[in-house]
Order: structure tokens, then C-alpha cells, then sequence
């Protein structure tokens, strides 16, 4: 029986691949092994050598091991939704940020600094949103409203090592997401309890897609060679959107309960493909 490795993420797959020995691993607790070109997970249970990687790590600390494991999926030839190529360039916020530059979406004005000594250089309005580092799920983000605040938090940001991006904040009419698999795309309106638009969700109502997004968005995805994509989109009151990021590990709640299945569909195409061409 072939043996997919999820790594992180929901509970579930197990009940979709029936036919395989689905095995289920936090990043956190493994070690990864290429030998002879060929790839092993090991953690304290047991050694595994996957045929397919469903890879689903999600809003946690990034750490070395993560970017490790990406180059080794890649150099073992591992099918893997998405492909390793592809997470490593969604990895890190700079690079998934270059990723969307190059496409036609409208994405929102930014600043970077890599010591928070520089951020004296940048002046911006307020309010203002201040991202530490490459992390997710709203961890690392703090709305700055004025220059007490704005002086406080650069007064905290002395003791972190990680680079510094800075925002406009957007009083945002919605937050949408577009997410697409394959050839298909959907989109969600959403509300968030707090500022953070895509945090703490209250509400949320599947839209029809706009044409014109729906195809730029599916642009990003053949640019980046993904399986699975998610933009995420803020628009003002008078329409005006501002792209804030990309997602390639995007969580499939509040869309059709078929995503999942359609998630498996890929990796298995995938694992098809690699055993023909051997």
C-alpha cells in the first residue's frame, strides 16, 4: 500500500484516501533523511518513505527545518500538493510578495527595513500596519494608530532580529478571498472580529467570482505553477482593491465541502504521473 505523508493540517485526510496508508506528522517533531535520492520522515513513532506529500503546514513559527524539508521533497522527486517548488517561493513574505509583483493584480503599497533603527526612514499616514517578520495567520501584526503608539512599537521591534514590513491600513468595505484549484475558481466575502481583516472570521458569503480577478488570479497560478491558491483582497467602499497577500497552503473551510476531495484528486493525478514516467 503506497503511503501519503501529511504534514500538519486538518484531521480529516485519512477518511479521503482510503486507499492508501495515509500518515500524519507535525514539521515540528520530524527529522528528514535523503539517501540514495531517496526521502524519509522519521519522528519518534516511526520512519516513513512516502510516494506523495500533502503538504499543509499552516500558521505556526517558521523554522529552518521547513525550508530543509522543501529542498529535499524537491531533490527526491516526491509528488507533493503544492509542489515544493512552488512553497518555497510562498514561504517568506518578501518572495511571495516579489511572486505578486510580477503579476497583474493590485497589490498593496509597502516598505520593508531589515533593522528597525531604519524605520525613522519611513513615513507614512496613519494608521498604519506593522508586519514583524515571515509570519502567518495574523501572528507578528499590529495596527499602529498614531505616533505615541507608532513610537512605542518601534521601541519594541528594537529586539527583534527579523526584517519589517509597513502598510497603509485599508478601511476595507470587504475582505474577499479568491480561491482556485486547478481550473476552478471561487470567492467568499468575509468578515474578521477585529481589525485583522482574514482573523477570527464572524461571517462569510460565497460570491460569484469577478471575471476580470478570476482571471488574473488564475495568472498568478500558472506564473507560480500552483495546484491550490488563495488571494486574499481588501476593497474599499468606492471598489478600490488592494491584493495583501497570497496563500499556496490555504485552509478550505466555508467553500464547498467537494475542495477536499478535489485536493486529493491533484495529488493523486500527481503520483499517477510520476509512476507512468518511471
Amino acid at each position: 500500500m503506497k503511503k501519503i505523508l501529511v504534514v500538519n493540517g486538518e484531521s480529516y485526510w485519512q477518511t479521503l484516501m482510503p486507499e492508501f496508508e495515509v500518515i500524519q506528522k507535525p514539521i515540528q517533531s520530524t527529522s528528514w533523511i535523503l539517501r540514495e535520492g531517496q526521502l524519509y520522515v522519521a519522528d519518534t513513532k516511526r520512519v516513513v518513505q512516502p510516494d506523495g506529500i500533502l503538504w499543509r503546514v499552516g500558521a505556526i513559527p517558521p523554522t529552518p527545518v521547513q525550508t530543509t524539508a522543501l529542498h529535499l521533497i524537491e531533490l527526491a522527486g516526491i509528488p507533493c500538493v503544492n509542489s515544493a517548488q512552488t512553497l518555497k517561493v510562498g514561504f517568506d513574505r518578501l518572495s511571495m510578495l516579489a511572486a505578486l509583483q510580477h503579476s497583474a493584480l493590485p497589490v498593496i503599497d509597502f516598505n520593508v527595513v531589515t533593522q528597525s533603527t531604519l524605520l525613522k526612514n519611513i513615513q507614512m499616514a496613519f494608521p498604519l500596519v506593522v508586519k514583524v517578520g515571515n509570519y502567518h495567520g495574523g501572528f507578528g501584526k499590529v495596527l499602529v494608530e498614531d505616533a505615541e503608539k507608532w513610537q512605542d512599537i518601534k521601541d519594541l521591534l528594537f529586539v527583534t532580529n527579523d526584517y519589517i514590513t509597513v502598510e497603509p491600513y485599508i478601511r476595507y468595505q470587504r475582505d474577499l478571498r479568491y480561491l482556485v484549484i486547478q481550473d476552478q475558481v471561487w470567492a467568499m466575502s468575509r468578515k474578521g472580529q477585529y481589525w485583522k481583516a482574514n482573523v477570527g472570521t464572524i461571517d462569510y458569503d460565497i460570491i460569484t467570482p469577478d471575471t476580470t480577478l478570476a482571471q488574473q488570479v488564475q495568472a498568478l497560478q500558472q506564473s507560480l505553477q500552483a495546484d491550490i491558491l488563495a488571494v486574499d483582497i481588501l476593497e474599499e467602499a468606492d471598489g478600490t482593491l488592494h491584493v495583501v497577500e497570497y496563500n499556496d497552503i490555504p485552509g478550505l473551510s466555508g467553500f464547498s465541502k467537494d475542495l477536499p476531495y478535489q485536493v486529493v484528486g491533484v495529488l493523486k493525478g500527481k503520483m499517477a504521473a510520476a509512476s507512468a514516467s518511471m
